[in-house]
């Protein structure tokens, strides 16, 4: 079969700017099988990113606008890329930015696709998640879908984490039994912290953080605290469960600003490794990692030290940047639409059957 090109467009919780990577895809053995071309991050001015943060507080007219203003700009900096460096598409994968996510209940994504479509001329795969939601499903995580085409020539047991705003892992078998879900928080109260006291968007490679002290005591009373962390999955959570909010009731704003970055980042770790340890039946040996967490290097320090029995891994390993494993995914997930594959995510989002994933828009 013919392969195609297919760019993924993934903005994620932190509001910064987009994730481009366009991969050449084609189908073996019943699975997309691609490699990845180019990869591109376009930066979002400081003034949008902001006002894009604040999106959740906002009304019905702004997030209209937004949902029409988003569209038109990632169309316009997607064709830029694709003329400056001459590539042929063939369709694009576009996540949409999330404003609204409630397991099993609805999950909002906006940016309008068919400017998209209009401006490159080509069919824009998007709604990723209702799908799987009316197929009774949580909606998230769907990285675990792509690990499993990742590893689909496994021979030992993994796991994969991926680091965004909120964290996730998937749990893959030598049997290929695959479970995933989402284990709490990731880099979004890091990021908001920054953003709201230090007037930065993040804690530059967790320097801030592995220069505090860490209050265990506390940070094990956050996570008694908040039920998600704790809760058996399929499960998953949308950013608000972490963050203007969980700020507000949670941080002291009397102790230092390492201290606080320091806690924040060993409450992302021990979450995750409490979700790995009462999830992992397996006896998994590596852990593969990616998203915007790999940079911070108090979040990795931890993870060695709570997961010792683990080797921990970058998924570069595999062939793929872990900055833009999400755009990949997406790309991805936009074949499988393609190809007309059915994804089954019974034990990763407790959906009832398997589906093809996604919706396609086509100007015309």
């Amino acid at each position: 079969m013919n392969k195609i090109n297919i760019i993924g467009l993934m903005t994620g919780t932190s509001c910064d700017g987009m994730d481009l990577c366009l991969i050449q895809c084609n189908l073996s053995n019943g699975i997309p099988v691609a490699k990845i071309v180019k990869t591109q991050y376009i930066e979002y001015s400081e003034k949008f990113s902001k006002s894009l943060l604040q999106i959740n507080s906002s009304s019905i007219d702004n997030i209209a606008q937004y949902h029409m203003s988003l569209g038109k700009l990632w169309a316009t900096e997607i064709n830029n890329w694709v003329v400056k460096n001459k590539f042929k598409i063939d369709m694009i994968g576009i996540h949409g930015q999330t404003i609204y996510h409630k397991g099993k209940n609805a999950s909002i994504q906006i940016g309008e696709p068919l400017y998209i479509s209009k401006k490159l001329k080509v069919p824009v795969i998007h709604n990723f998640r209702t799908k799987d939601i009316i197929n009774h499903g949580q909606g998230a995580p769907l990285m675990p879908i792509v690990d499993n085409w990742i590893f689909n020539d496994l021979k030992e047991n993994v796991i994969t984490l991926n680091i965004g705003g909120i964290s996730n892992i998937t749990i893959i078998n030598k049997d290929k039994k695959i479970s995933g879900f989402d284990t709490g928080p990731g880099m979004s109260l890091s990021d908001l912290y920054c953003l709201r006291f230090l007037s930065q968007k993040y804690d530059v490679n967790g320097t801030m953080a592995l220069n505090g002290n860490i209050d265990i005591n506390l940070v094990n009373k956050w996570i008694h605290d908040e039920k998600f962390i704790l809760d058996s999955p399929p499960k998953s959570a949308d950013k608000s469960l972490f963050g203007e909010e969980w700020l507000d009731k949670n941080i002291n704003n009397f102790d230092s600003h390492e201290n606080n970055l320091a806690n924040l980042a060993y409450f992302t770790s021990l979450s995750i490794s409490l979700n790995v340890k009462a999830n992992d039946k397996s006896k998994n040996t590596s852990i593969y990692v990616s998203g915007g967490g790999i940079k911070n290097k108090a979040i990795m320090t931890n993870l060695s030290e709570l997961l010792p029995k683990f080797k921990i891994l970058s998924i570069a390993k595999k062939g793929i940047d872990p900055k833009y494993k999400e755009a990949y995914a997406f790309a991805m997930l936009a074949a499988s639409n393609y190809f007309k594959i059915k994804v089954d995510t019974r034990h990763i989002t407790g959906a009832k059957d398997p589906y093809i994933i996604g919706e396609k828009v086509l100007w015309s």
